[in-house]
């Protein structure tokens, strides 16, 4: 039987170098692709879910600094979530590139709308959870989370902190 030939061996060696070489940089771009494309979009789904889970029983957000329903409020306490969101490196890129040519940022404007809801979300879970009838007075605050290298300052994220008093009747 014969042997393959060494100089076959060697071809496919620098194959598998120049293949392994093109892919491995292109690597984290195409995983955040697919977190863009897959992940992202499930994530959304599941808070739109939880959100129209508890929209059937009407929403417990209010902004009010007062209730408004004239029963007597037997417990109260301050509840407090957060969420940390960032843009995936495809949103970012394309983010940059529109950022050259100013006006709305949509993909920034998703990210953040996305943080806001999921704030609130929680904060109305929480509340359910530790057997709340509603939240008042409720306020969301960000702040933005930055890597500073060199004299590269460079967004990494925001954060979304949503708080107000919890009432049980």
């Amino acid at each position: 039987m014969a042997r393959p030939s060494s100089s076959n061996e060697v071809i496919r060696l620098v194959v598998l170098y120049v293949v392994l070489s093109l892919l491995v940089p292109l690597l984290p771009w195409l995983v955040s692709g697919i977190g863009t494309a897959m992940y992202q979009p499930k994530k959304k789904q599941e808070l739109l879910q939880r959100e129209q889970a508890f929209a059937k029983k009407g929403d417990v957000l209010s902004t009010l600094s007062k209730p408004l329903s004239g029963k007597e409020v037997k417990e109260y306490q301050v509840l407090m979530t957060n969420v940390v969101m960032s843009p995936s490196w495809i949103q970012s890129l394309v983010g940059g590139i529109l950022s050259l040519f100013g006006g709305e940022i949509n993909v920034f404007t998703k990210v953040v709308d996305w943080s806001r809801r999921e704030a609130q979300q929680r904060l109305r879970e929480e509340a359910a959870a530790n057997g709340y009838d509603e939240v008042i007075n409720i306020r969301l605050e960000t702040t933005t989370l930055r890597k500073i290298q060199g004299a590269k300052d460079k967004t990494t994220g925001v954060e979304v902190l949503a708080y107000g008093t919890a009432i049980k009747y």
